[in-house]
């Protein structure tokens, strides 16, 4: 049979005067192609010869990156098969470390990606499916393909990763197969860590990284001899598992390179104003922070009277943290000898606290509004003769602007539509103008009618 690198001279001929190269570039994975030796591209229906043109072959699908022989005379009827075999070589459809020769059914559609990653989130960590697409949610874009992540996926599992660490860091699953297998092998190196879901946060930092941290922890190893390195000092000193300190320390990461006495302090004094392990971790940046400014914040905020104090209280500007103290105080004086807010709105709006508190539980923003606000729109509902008992009927109205809701107010007193339903003050700018216009054309019709009779 012949065979198709016989034909590589014509085939080159006619590709020079058929398929030019600025209408089809050689793909930049064919790379250099041996004389007289036929390479195949992806493009349907052309041949890759080796001056690197692409030439069209009736009835034969060819691939990139495939060198194989074909028969002069291609049959119509074996070219799909020709093509699986040929598609089975496509970088993309292999997972990393399997050979060519293996196939792997690649989806058609991003649909079918979707569901396939989500199939193997949900077979090899036992997620539910509101979380595995939670997780895909927080991934997007992705910067790889789905191959990758369902490599990554499996590689985890084989670590003993368990769904819930997935769920608090996702971007695990979208690093590239090859770097995420090489952290994972480093990861476990000496003076690192001694199981994988300890140190997986640690995969945030580049391989450079990890090694210049492995001779530091190697360098300083004397010092933290009950521990492998100061990660699990540190972590044992805030009191949290060192997997949940891991996964933090990855942007903050010169946390690590700070000098140990320092943190210990800075740790002890956090934890002498009752800052919780948990809100530590969640903001590592404040180590980075002069000490004994961030102990006048808290001090200064614990003399107001406020109970939860935070670490970004230690490091925002000045301005900001002036505001929060007025702010605060502000509140402390309104709330006066009630408890909370609830027991204050009670007390303004005639009724019982379980009252108030049913319509907060069903409405986030308004848990978020401070008290002062409440104040304010009370003030402004009683002056226009809005009673307590229509506030009550409608409470979502304190979660509007204040100035949004006095404008509502004119500009319904404005064509006559007073007294109101105070619902109409919570729809939306499109219905609010509608049903202004409503009115005013219902007024017109009734004016009409009148002047008739």
């Amino acid at each position: 049979m012949t065979r198709i690198n016989v034909l590589s001279p014509s085939l080159s001929l006619v590709a020079k005067l058929c398929h030019p190269p600025w209408l089809s570039p050689a793909p930049k994975t064919a790379g250099k192609v041996p004389w007289s030796r036929a390479h195949l591209c992806r493009v349907p229906g052309r041949g890759q010869v080796w001056a690197g043109r692409c030439v069209g072959l009736a009835g034969a699908r060819f691939h990139s990156t495939a060198s194989l022989a074909a028969s002069s005379t291609p049959d119509p009827e074996n070219s799909r098969g020709e093509q699986g075999r040929v598609a089975s070589r496509f970088h993309k459809d292999l997972v990393p470390g399997q050979r060519a020769g293996k196939q792997i059914k690649r989806p058609q559609t991003q649909q079918e990606e979707v569901d396939r990653v989500m199939a193997a989130m949900q077979g090899l960590f036992s997620m539910k499916g509101q979380d595995a697409m939670e997780v895909l949610i927080s991934c997007l874009p992705s910067p790889v393909s789905s191959t990758d992540v369902l490599y990554n996926l499996q590689n985890l599992k084989e670590c003993g990763i368990k769904g819930s660490q997935i769920q608090r860091i996702p971007w695990i699953i979208t690093q590239p197969a090859g770097k995420l297998s090489e952290k994972l092998v480093k990861i476990m190196g000496p003076y690192l860590f001694r199981k994988h879901h300890e140190g997986l946060g640690f995969c945030y930092l580049s391989l450079e990284l990890i090694s210049n941290y492995q001779r530091r922890f190697r360098n300083e190893s004397a010092r933290f001899s009950g521990h492998p390195n100061r990660i699990y000092y540190l972590a044992e000193k805030i009191q949290v598992p060192v997997e949940l300190f891991t996964e933090r320390i990855g942007k903050p990461h010169k946390t690590l390179t700070m000098n140990i006495e320092r943190l210990d302090s800075f740790i002890d004094m956090l934890h002498r104003y009752g800052i919780t392990p948990e809100d530590i971790i969640a903001d590592l940046w404040v180590f980075g922070y002069c000490s004994t400014r961030a102990e006048d914040r808290l001090r200064r905020a614990a003399e107001l009277g406020c109970t939860d104090l935070r670490p970004w209280m230690c490091r925002c500007s000045d301005k900001i943290f002036d505001r929060f103290c007025a702010r605060y105080q502000s509140g402390r004086d309104l709330l006066g000898e009630h408890e909370s807010v609830f027991d204050f709105l009670s007390e303004r709006l005639n009724c019982d606290r379980s009252e108030v508190e049913r319509a907060f539980q069903s409405n986030i923003i308004m848990q978020r509004v401070h008290i002062s606000k409440f104040n304010r729109i009370l003030d402004l509902l009683f002056s226009e003769g809005i009673p307590a008992t229509e506030i009550r009927m409608c409470m979502r109205i304190f979660q509007y602007s204040e100035l949004r809701t006095a404008a509502r107010i004119q500009e319904l007193k404005n064509v006559g539509f007073f007294p109101f339903p105070l619902s109409i003050l919570c729809r939306t700018p499109a219905q609010f103008r509608s049903m202004v216009q409503e009115f005013k054309k219902r007024k017109y019709m009734d004016v009409l009618q009148w002047n008739g009779k």
